[in-house]
């Protein structure tokens, strides 16, 4: 049986919740040290699974076709396929019930094992990697974290039933760890609060050129434990991606 997005549910209920951040989650990212990374939109993450359910349920208007799609190859042919959309829409999305996961999902996601079981949660968005629960821009995050985390242990169990939506759980963990890994080998913390003020340049610096250029994935280290965790819910749900030759 499958198990896809439902598109009518509020994954996290918090409404009205953008009154108490000025909208920090829609609003984009500005930061005054990045020289390449833009917040005129945000780069959305689709998965081809929920990519192609995106598009049946109608999709979000103006946004109805990715600006980009990637392909990555296990050794096995197995293929994992990335489409990203570009969102200006700054939270007034329509039709708002269309949003991608990672946005019904926000701020959190579930860090989960290869059956499907959630072990506990990790930050949610790429730039949201290096805050403390205390300094974090998100309302949710600092005041009502372990309300948001009792909706998602609630709310998600029947997309952890499908090994497609547990593989992307679990590779959007191993990216996140491998970011911050990569940020902490250089400055002994990724966490923002830890930084020198006479650093802070340097810091952002450093972040940006990780993402853009992907120093933190681009590695032997990273590969295998994409190869790893493909594996490790393959064995127990059986193979789930698509195999090109």
């Amino acid at each position: 049986m499958e198990y896809k997005m439902d598109y009518e549910k509020e994954y996290i209920y918090a409404p009205k919740c953008y009154e108490s951040c000025a909208g920090y989650c829609c609003a984009g990212f500005t930061n005054p040290n990045f020289k390449l990374i833009r917040s005129n939109f945000i780069a959305l993450p689709l998965f081809d699974i929920e990519y192609q359910e995106y598009l049946k349920a109608g999709a979000i208007n103006g946004m109805e076709v990715a600006k980009k799609s990637e392909k990555f190859k296990l050794k096995g042919g197995q293929t994992i396929i990335l489409h990203w959309l570009h969102c200006d829409k700054k939270g007034l999305c329509n039709p708002h019930a269309n949003r991608p996961l990672v946005c019904k999902l926000y701020p959190i996601l579930p860090k989960v094992s290869p059956n499907g079981e959630i072990l506990g949660f990790f930050n949610g968005t790429i730039f949201d990697l290096f805050f403390s629960d205390k300094s974090h821009p998100c309302t949710l995050i600092r005041e009502n974290r372990q309300e948001t985390q009792d909706m998602l242990k609630a709310n998600l169990k029947d997309l952890l039933k499908d090994p497609n939506y547990i593989f992307i759980f679990m590779v959007a963990n191993i990216a996140v760890e491998h970011l911050q890994n990569y940020i902490k080998a250089k400055f002994g913390t990724y966490i923002i609060d830890n930084i020198a003020p006479n650093k802070l340049a340097e810091f952002w610096n450093e972040v940006e050129m990780a993402m853009v250029l992907r120093r933190a994935w681009n590695t032997h280290e990273f590969a295998f434990d994409i190869e790893k965790t493909y594996k490790s819910v393959a064995q127990i749900w059986g193979e789930f991606l698509p195999i090109e030759p």
